[in-house]
């Protein structure tokens, strides 16, 4: 009994399994066949609708106008801009034009000798020489007492004169002009240092740097020097030690003509040293007779 049900449902599975592989084929036959195009009817035609007629769209674009002196730009052209070492926006044309020489000059300080006349005290007013010196080493950053004859090994020189001229003037009152005369070990040379001056030597510590590039500090040593950044390469043509300036050539490349131009400090920049000018000592009585005149 059993084995007759499974043959019957056997049977209902077989028949059930290709009705609906009958039916699959049935669908795909119809919709695999090609489209019937449908054709106007003589009385009914199509009617064709008129298109209208565009006019023509072509675009002007207008030149790049100023936004500020100097500032141009267009929409695909956008700028560069740039902070400077003082603050300000540095704007950079895309157009063509000469490339930001960008080199300025930051510090320009000019080179102390290394020993410089402080004060003295006079312990003859009658006779100049027998004064002690004040001095000062500024390499050692210290205070040298000596009188004249006297060799200083530790500081390489010697002391060989001192003297102090006194000039009166119509009122009666007195100036004095004081001058320290040493041999410098170093050099083998005499040197005069006048009191109530700096003494300079002929040479400065001059510092460059970049606008677009803090990190860039050139030390300019000697001339010509050449020195290279990201913007281009320099020569330094020639310091200027009385105008406190440099003379400084951006090299030119394929696309642009060398550049010179003289850098001087900025106010924002380091200050030079300016030599100090000369301050006289005035007394109001006579030579002999101010016992206050040995004070420096």
């Amino acid at each position: 009994m059993n084995k007759l049900y499974d043959k019957l449902l056997l049977a209902v599975a077989v028949l059930a399994l290709f009705t609906a592989v009958g039916f699959y084929l049935m669908k795909f036959g119809q919709t695999s066949a090609a489209p019937q195009l449908i054709e106007p009817s003589a009385a009914n035609p199509y009617q064709a609708i008129p298109m209208p007629a565009l006019a023509d769209a072509g675009a002007t674009w207008p030149d790049a106008q100023e936004q500020a002196p100097g500032e141009r730009y267009d929409v695909f052209t956008p700028p560069k801009i740039y902070i400077d070492h003082k603050g300000n926006f540095i704007f950079v044309s895309p157009e063509v034009g000469p490339a930001p020489f960008d080199i300025y000059l930051a510090k320009f300080e000019r080179d102390p000798y290394r020993i410089q006349l402080e004060g003295y005290i006079e312990e003859d007013l009658q006779d100049a020489s027998k004064s002690l010196l004040l001095l000062y080493d500024e390499e050692q950053q210290q205070s040298v007492r000596a009188r004249v004859g006297q060799e200083k090994t530790e500081f390489e020189f010697t002391l060989l004169d001192f003297t102090i001229e006194r000039i009166r003037d119509v009122d009666g009152n007195i100036s004095k002009n004081v001058f320290a005369r040493l041999l410098d070990h170093r050099t083998d040379k005499q040197v005069v240092l006048k009191h109530g001056e700096r003494l300079y030597q002929d040479s400065a510590t001059i510092i460059l740097r970049s606008e677009q590039d803090p990190t860039v500090e050139v030390l300019i040593t000697q001339t010509p020097q050449a020195f290279e950044t990201s913007v281009g390469n320099y020569i330094a043509e020639e310091i200027n030690l009385e105008a406190f300036s440099v003379i400084v050539t951006k090299l030119g490349d394929d696309q642009f003509e060398p550049r010179t131009k003289q850098l001087t400090l900025s106010p924002s920049s380091t200050q030079t040293v300016v030599p100090e000018s000369s301050e006289s000592i005035s007394d109001t009585d006579s030579e002999t007779g101010d016992t206050f005149d040995f004070l420096f």
